[in-house]
């Protein structure tokens, strides 16, 4: 998510008087739950993924074109990934003014994102990717997949996990600041529900420190 979007959802909170209800716990709950399984598919694909086909970059690149694995059920696992996490942020948020920024910008975003790359796809593949984008949707996944086999022999879990420390690390730590926020709103921040906010705040920052050391060589021999 653009960061104009994450603040202006943290300063509509912020200005929110939050209330303490089932339906508020229930929507945390299920935002929480929707993000981790977003973050799963984003960890599980980058896992498989070549190098030279998925990367954050501003050029464009496409050493080969993936269309078995999750690729098999739909044209783009990582953003759907991107999706769940930003839902999952708006529902624990449960404020509708962010709801509609968050969505807006995350619409807008890749609009333009993903008709960019299926269009550098299309110049690169010419009919193999046609073909691809007539059997696999681009958003709602089937059921069944569209190519059998997998992806890569091996699942590689380094370069998952040197992949997503970051933006884990930054929507964890704003998923937990959020409920914080509207458990000391509805005067429901105990002392043992902030210690153990706390405790998984440290959790995600060692993760994060011991996989940046890790990604940077300093924990070789």
């Amino acid at each position: 998510m653009p960061v104009p979007a994450i603040v202006a959802i943290g300063f509509l909170v912020g200005l929110e008087p939050a209330t303490s209800s089932p339906g508020a716990a229930a929507l945390q709950v299920l935002g929480v739950l929707l993000a981790m399984a977003g973050q799963a598919l984003r960890f599980y694909t980058l896992g498989l993924v070549q190098e030279g086909t998925s990367g954050q970059g501003y050029q464009l690149e496409a050493k080969h074109l993936n269309t078995r694995g999750p690729y098999a059920r739909v044209r783009n696992p990582l953003y759907l990934g991107n999706l769940g996490i930003v839902l999952g942020l708006v529902l624990v948020a449960h404020h509708a003014g962010g709801a509609v920024i968050a969505i807006a910008f995350f619409v807008g975003q890749y609009f333009f994102i993903v008709r960019a790359e299926e269009s550098f796809l299309r110049q690169t593949y010419g009919a193999r990717y046609d073909d691809y984008a007539a059997r696999v949707p681009r958003w709602i996944p089937r059921l069944t997949p569209a190519y059998l086999g997998a992806l890569t022999d091996t699942f590689d879990l380094r370069r998952a996990l040197q992949k997503e420390h970051n933006p884990f690390t930054a929507w964890a730590s704003g998923m937990l600041l959020l409920i914080g926020w509207h458990l000391y709103r509805s005067r429901a921040l105990t002392t043992g529900a902030l210690a153990l906010l706390v405790a998984i705040q440290a959790m995600v920052l060692v993760s994060f420190a011991v996989i940046k050391a890790y990604k940077r060589g300093w924990l070789a021999g």
